[in-house]
């Protein structure tokens, strides 16, 4: 089984999986993307998407080319890849009877997605864009340090902000925009940035599952001149 490794900046509106078969497939052949988790990621039969058989947490995000009995091409095009894609991803072919004629292997690694600010900004906007259209019964959080404390950063559930629930020293700082399920802008505006911002951040969108996730690492930066400020006082 042959591998292949791709690399695509956080941020990217696409990557692509590249996967390309010599042979003309019948129109009865099956093709399933899955990840290293054995989600399915995208499965294509009878000449057609099956949409309903993929994991939610890749709906709206996966596309095949709609003709791939002629060229072959099995590529699989996955839209806004986070870091939590960054995974190993299988092409599978079937024929009818269900054995396999070809499968293929793609490493795929997303960068991380790094966000640096001067001392002094009014404000700075850790990014997260993402499919529109997103479940209207969907909350959105942002957290600080998502794999140890995950502080509130900011909440948004059955109503755009709930500051009660937040981590006070977010309170009165953070912003996001209007419509966001709609659009699916998730991005932060983090108001009066820090030098205690500095760290990791995380955005999760749920209801009874996990649909889109991304980590953000902040890193808050003092100018050479109140650094030099710094070090003689």
């Amino acid at each position: 089984m042959s591998v292949y490794q791709v690399e695509v900046d956080s941020g990217a509106e696409s990557v692509q999986l590249p996967c390309k078969s010599i042979v003309h497939l019948l129109k009865d052949t099956k093709v399933e993307w899955r990840n290293g988790d054995n989600r399915k990621v995208h499965v294509y039969q009878n000449g057609s998407d099956q949409p309903e058989e993929q994991h939610r947490y890749y709906g709206g995000r996966t596309e095949m080319k709609r003709n791939l009995l002629e060229p072959g091409d099995l590529s699989l095009t996955l839209k806004y890849p986070t870091n939590y894609d960054s995974k190993t991803y299988t092409c599978t072919v079937y024929n009818r009877e269900g054995r396999k004629l070809k499968e293929k292997q793609v490493v795929m690694k997303v960068k991380d997605c790094q966000v640096e600010v001067e001392e002094g900004e009014e404000s700075v906007q850790l990014p997260f864009r993402t499919t529109p259209d997103l479940p209207e019964d969907a909350g959105v959080g942002w957290v600080y340090d998502p794999f140890k404390t995950c502080r509130i950063v900011h909440l948004y559930e059955n109503r755009p902000d709930q500051p009660e629930k937040q981590d006070q020293d977010y309170k009165d700082r953070t912003e996001m925009k209007k419509d966001l399920l709609k659009t699916g802008d998730l991005s932060l505006t983090l108001k009066y940035p820090k030098e205690t911002d500095t760290g990791t951040y995380g955005c999760r969108v749920y209801n009874k599952d996990v649909w889109r996730e991304k980590t953000v690492k902040l890193k808050h930066e003092m100018t050479s001149e109140q650094e030099t400020f710094r070090l003689e006082n």
